[in-house]
C-alpha cells in the first residue's frame, strides 16, 4: 500500500535505502534511542490482528476496532482492475510465457491470433508506431501490429512474466516514450495475490481474513482510473500475481469475498502496518485528519498489547543514532535529539536535532522517521534489526532510554 519509501513484505515493514552504520565523528558520543511499533500506526496493527485473532476475534471484530466507524458490506460486483507489472523505456521489451498457449489480440483492429505453448517478446518499432511479437521458443516472428497489444491465456490458464505466473490478461501498452505491461484481472483474483505479500501464509485465519479486507478496501479506495489502477509494489501494494497464492491466504480471500470497510457509502483507505507498539496513531498527525482513522489503544482487557500475544519482535527495540548518519540535515554529528512534542499515542510530533555545527527541527512522522538513521537495534525477542531509518515514531532518545 501507499506508505512513502515503506516496503511491507511478509508482515514486516522494510525500509528502503538502508545503509550500513558511518564511522563516528571523533569525539562524538553515540545518542541511544528505543521505541516500539514499525509503521506509521494509522488503521490495522497485522501484528495487533494476529494478536486478536489468537485472543478468539473474529475478523470483522479485528477490522472495526482498527477502523472505528466503518461497517462491513459484501459488494454484488467483482469489478476488473489493471496492475502495472512494468515499463520500460522504447527499445526496452517484455517476455510473456504462455505455458498452456494464449490468444494475441490487436486492440487497434480487433483481430486475434492464436499463440503456441511458448515465450513470446513484445518490442515496440517507435519508428514504424508498431508493436512487434516474436515466438522466442521458435524464433520465428509472429507480427507486427498497430496495437496495443493484449495476451490472454488458453482454458482459463496462466501467463508468466518475470519469472512470475499471473491471473487475467496481459496488455502491452505505450504512453509518451515508455512501454507499459498491465495485468488485468478481477478484483478477488488481484487480492489473492496481495495478501501472502503482505502477511504470513501462516497466520491465524482471522488475521489473514482481516488483512484481505483491508487490502480489498484499501485498493478500492485508491483506483486511479487512468492507464492502469495500481502499482504493484509498495506504492500501493505489494502484488506477487498467481506465484504468490497460497492455500491459507486463498481461503481468508475467499471466506471474505467482495466484502469492504465501508464508510459513508464507500470503500476505506483501510491504511495498515506491521506493529503499532500498543497504540495506534490518529490519522490528522499522519495523512490528515479521517473519521475512521483514530488512535486506538491496542491492548487487551489485563493492558497486554495485542501484538505482545502474537509473539511480535516489535513491542520494544532499542539501539543508538548513527551520529554521521543524517547529514542532509546540515547539522554536523548528531550529539542528542529532544522530543519537542507528541501525539496522544505517544509518537513525537516534532524534535529538535542536536549536532556538532547546528540544530534543525523535524516536524511529521515521516521526516522524524527518515531523517534519522540507527547503527542497527535489537527488538524484544533479542533479534538484530539492520542499520537504517527509525522504525516507528513512537521513540524516545537519550536518559529517556536509559543514557
Amino acid at each position: 500500500m501507499r506508505r512513502v519509501l515503506v516496503v511491507l513484505v511478509a508482515g514486516l515493514l522494510v525500509v528502503a535505502g538502508f545503509s550500513s552504520a558511518a564511522p563516528q565523528a571523533e569525539g562524538a558520543s553515540a545518542v541511544k534511542v528505543c521505541g516500539s511499533g514499525n509503521g506509521h500506526g494509522v488503521g490495522l496493527s497485522q501484528y495487533g490482528a494476529y494478536g486478536r485473532a489468537e485472543a478468539g476475534q473474529g475478523y470483522a471484530q479485528i477490522l472495526k476496532a482498527y477502523y472505528p466507524g466503518a461497517h462491513l458490506e459484501r459488494f454484488a460486483a467483482d469489478p476488473f482492475v489493471r496492475v502495472l507489472l512494468g515499463t520500460t523505456s522504447f527499445g526496452g521489451k517484455y517476455d510473456v510465457a504462455a505455458s498452456s498457449g494464449a490468444y494475441l489480440k490487436n486492440l487497434a483492429t480487433g483481430g486475434v491470433v492464436s499463440l503456441n505453448p511458448g515465450t513470446y517478446r513484445v518490442k515496440y518499432l517507435p519508428s514504424q508506431k508498431l508493436y512487434r511479437i516474436t515466438n522466442l521458443t521458435s524464433g520465428r516472428q509472429v507480427g507486427s501490429y498497430t496495437g496495443p497489444v493484449v495476451f490472454k491465456p488458453v482454458s482459463g490458464g496462466l501467463l508468466g512474466y518475470g519469472g512470475k505466473s499471473y491471473r487475467g490478461t496481459l496488455l502491452a501498452k505505450t504512453s509518451g516514450t515508455e512501454l507499459y505491461l498491465i495485468n488485468r484481472l478481477r478484483m478477488e483474483d488481484y487480492i489473492r495475490g496481495v495478501v501472502p505479500e503482505e502477511m504470513p501464509y501462516s497466520w491465524a485465519p482471522a488475521a489473514l481474513e482481516s488483512q484481505a479486507v483491508a487490502a480489498r478496501s484499501f485498493a478500492w479506495s485508491v483506483k486511479r482510473g487512468g492507464m492502469f489502477d495500481f502499482y504493484g509494489d509498495y506504492r500501493d501494494q505489494v502484488y506477487g500475481g498467481a506465484s504468490s497464492e497460497t492455500a491459507t491466504t486463498n481461503r481468508a480471500v475467499a471466506a471474505t469475498a467482495r466484502v469492504y470497510a465501508v464508510y459513508g457509502g464507500s470503500p476505506i483507505e483501510a491504511f495498515f502496518y506491521s506493529s503499532d507498539g500498543g497504540y495506534t496513531e490518529d490519522s490528522s498527525y499522519v495523512f490528515g485528519p479521517s473519521p475512521y482513522l483514530k488512535a486506538i489503544r491496542d491492548v487487551d482487557s489485563q493492558g497486554r498489547p495485542y501484538e505482545a500475544l502474537a509473539g511480535s519482535p516489535w513491542t520494544h527495540w532499542s539501539g543508538t543514532l548513527d551520529p554521521n548518519g543524517s547529514p542532509q540535515l546540515g547539522v554536523g554529528a548528531i550529539t542528542g535529539v529532544r522530543v519537542l512534542s507528541r501525539s496522544p499515542s505517544g509518537r513525537a510530533t516534532k524534535v529538535e536535532v542536536i549536532g556538532s555545527q547546528g540544530k534543525k527541527i523535524l516536524s511529521g512522522e515521516y521526516s522524524i522517521r527518515f531523517n534519522l538513521k540507527t547503527t542497527g537495534l535489537v527488538r524484544a525477542d533479542g533479534s538484530g534489526y539492520p542499520a537504517g531509518y527509525l522504525p516507528s515514531a513512537r521513540v524516545s532518545f537519550g536518559a529517556s532510554c536509559g543514557g
